[in-house]
């Protein structure tokens, strides 16, 4: 009669470690959706920002005051996207994806507030420099 081997019956140790395996994967499928959420919101609040900026520095002659405030907001919406760029570092870019999120448009949309920054609170021109580029920007004579 050949000798018949068991097969060897998971200890619960082995288990434990599957388990840990399990926890672990379920803990980064929150973190993703727990950045997802908190970028969703960035997103939410730079939209806002936007329609009242165009209201208030667009529509109107700005304030000194609503100046003041959107150099404050705007600064406040970059810094937070820097942090969610540095949170999302390590999530593959499918877990964002489950969230109709990309990386690169994060990215892009912080480069745009930035820019927007620049226009509005960054140091002024030099009146020769700021001739020269209006003068590359809507032509005249040469």
């Amino acid at each position: 009669m050949p000798e018949t081997i068991d097969p060897s019956i998971p200890s619960a140790e082995d288990w434990a470690e599957v388990q840990f395996l399990i926890a672990e994967v379920q803990q980064a499928e929150r973190e993703t959706a727990r950045y997802a959420a908190c970028i969703l919101m960035w997103d939410v609040a730079a939209r806002a920002f936007r329609l009242v900026e165009r209201r208030e520095l667009f529509e109107q002659a700005p304030s000194p005051e609503n100046l003041k405030v959107h150099g404050q907001l705007l600064g406040s919406l970059i810094k937070l996207g820097e942090i969610l760029e540095i949170r999302i570092q390590n999530i593959e870019d499918e877990g964002l994806a489950t969230f109709n999120i990309r990386r690169e448009n994060l990215t892009a949309y912080i480069r745009e507030l930035k820019d927007t920054f620049a226009m509005w609170h960054g140091p002024e021109l030099e009146p020769g420099r700021a001739a020269e580029i209006e003068k590359a920007i809507f032509g005249g004579p040469s």
